[in-house]
């Protein structure tokens, strides 16, 4: 007799497709009979047991889903992904208090462990029953705390699906929703679509003019300036983005934020290396590297060690830009960091082709061809090597914020 295969468990992912499903006003039964059109039909009993997490769907069923619920398919796949992978994880929340977790959570984030983070959440979210451990207005926080680890975590399709949710929430404090705001602007800036990303932005700003009452209203406008900052880089208006970023860069200082105070600062930075301002880029990188080092932002390290390379290989100082990508690369490599993983080995790539080192160049263009789906289309550095790919060789210059 053959061993049957146990079950794989993907209770988050069928609570989500429960609550579109009804959020849809479609019962098991009209769902069953609109897939009768798709190749993979899914009869009412099989869609029950996925959204209770007794089955997984296919993927011409996830097709089928994707279609009458009006879902992109990346969206689908992206939060099957998460929730699979959380999964394989094990996570005792214990006795500990929301204070606690909170703690542990932005500790987390702060050193780039969004993957954790995000278990962290989840285990909270999904917790049945939870009495005592948080009220609605935290369950809300810790929602907004998820989706920004599924943006830290590139997954900004079911970010932006999430953000819309908790948008149509009508119990959202006015912070809260401005954060919400802030979050989709972000999405929709990672999926390239920038004007989308400014009217959310301006909406953002426009409530909290209006919200006088926010204590922490330094620190939301200080984030909403660095998401400006970014749309001005990525649309090449650099002056634009220097004023942002600095405008950012002192309002973190001054609400004590040093963490986002360190991103401003790196961001900043890559503006004026566009703008040719080398010698101030340099010191800005410098300042910001020492900060994050004491403070172990891992992040923003590998960031800063990548934009020192690209200064070094615009000065044609191959020798230290490749040490400086692969310092880099030793940081971004074990927590994922795509994007600055992908940048680096561009430039190594590129160094390793002036020098006719061909296996070295061979080298760094595996990993290029594996990481290229996996980074922004609007990523100069991923532009320039598919134009490559196609016989349309560019050069470029820019990076990841």
């Amino acid at each position: 007799m053959g061993q049957q295969e146990p079950a794989i468990e993907n209770r988050g992912f069928g609570r989500y497709l429960r609550r579109v499903r009804e959020n849809r006003k479609l019962s098991l039964d009209a769902v069953e009979e609109m897939s009768l059109g798709f190749p993979g039909r899914i009869t009412k009993s099989h869609l029950s047991r996925i959204e209770n997490g007794q089955a997984i769907p296919t993927f011409p069923r996830m097709f089928a889903l994707s279609r009458i619920y009006g879902v992109p398919i990346s969206s689908l796949a992206e939060r099957f992904e998460i929730d699979l992978r959380r999964s394989m994880l094990s996570l005792e929340l214990g006795d500990r208090s929301y204070a606690d977790l909170t703690q542990e959570l932005s500790s987390l984030k702060m050193s780039g462990r969004y993957s954790e983070a995000l278990t962290l959440c989840d285990a909270v979210l999904e917790e049945d029953p939870a009495p005592d451990r948080i009220d609605r207005c935290q369950h809300n926080q810790l929602t907004l705390e998820r989706i920004n680890c599924l943006v830290h975590l590139s997954r900004y399709a079911a970010a932006k699906d999430e953000c819309e949710d908790i948008l149509s929430n009508a119990d959202l404090e006015p912070r809260q929703r401005i954060v919400a705001l802030e979050c989709f602007a972000m999405c929709c800036y990672r999926l390239s679509k920038f004007t989308f990303a400014m009217m959310a932005l301006e909406r953002a700003q426009d409530e909290l003019v209006q919200a006088t009452d926010i204590a922490d209203a330094i620190k939301l406008r200080a984030y909403l300036s660095i998401l400006k900052g970014n749309l001005f880089a990525v649309t090449g208006r650099f002056q634009d983005a220097v004023v942002a970023f600095s405008r950012a860069m002192k309002e973190f200082e001054a609400a004590l934020v040093p963490f986002e105070g360190c991103r401003a600062r790196i961001n900043l930075a890559y503006a004026l290396i566009e703008l040719g301002k080398f010698s101030q880029a340099r010191r800005s990188l410098k300042n910001a590297l020492q900060e994050a080092e004491r403070q172990g932002y891992d992040r923003q390290i590998a960031l800063a060690l990548s934009h020192l390379a690209l200064l070094a290989y615009r000065e044609e100082a191959f020798d230290n830009a490749e040490a400086l990508c692969l310092r880099s690369n030793s940081v971004a490599r074990p927590r994922e960091f795509i994007s600055v993983v992908f940048r680096n080995c561009y430039y190594l790539w590129k160094i390793a082709l002036g020098r006719e080192d061909a296996t070295g160049a061979k080298i760094y263009e595996r990993s290029l061809r594996h990481y290229l789906n996996r980074v922004e289309e609007f990523l100069p550095e991923a532009a320039a090597y598919r134009a490559h790919l196609t016989g349309n060789d560019v050069s470029t210059a820019g990076g990841e914020k």
